[in-house]
């Protein structure tokens, strides 16, 4: 029973922060050399690879957190797919933590 409990309380104890990924380095690391390190698509591949710019309007109108996590699971037009790099969850997180703050800033 004592040898049970302590090895819950290593396994509650173990810091979460080594399993969770920085999705904001993946995406100035993986995604920024097409959308930009501002989401603006004015990465330095964007022009030429169509990196979508999230801080367009009528874009970001049409756009579902499902669908977007989809598109960076399995890719899209010339956006290779990250399923093998990132989970499901992990890719919700990055629409959600990332993307979506980054369609937020919008320029006036």
């Amino acid at each position: 029973m004592i040898l049970r409990s302590t090895m819950l309380l290593v396994i509650l104890c173990t810091p979460v922060s080594a399993e969770v990924r920085d999705l904001k380095a993946f995406f100035q690391e993986r995604c920024a050399v097409c959308h930009g390190h501002d989401g603006t698509g004015r990465g330095p591949n964007g022009g030429k690879l169509g990196g979508r710019n999230f801080q367009d309007a009528h874009w970001e109108a049409k756009q579902q957190e499902a669908d977007l996590v989809v598109s960076i699971l399995r890719g899209k037009g010339a956006m290779p797919g990250f399923r093998r790099q990132l989970s499901e969850a992990e890719a919700r997180r990055l629409v959600t933590g990332v993307i979506l703050p980054l369609c937020a800033r919008k320029k006036h």
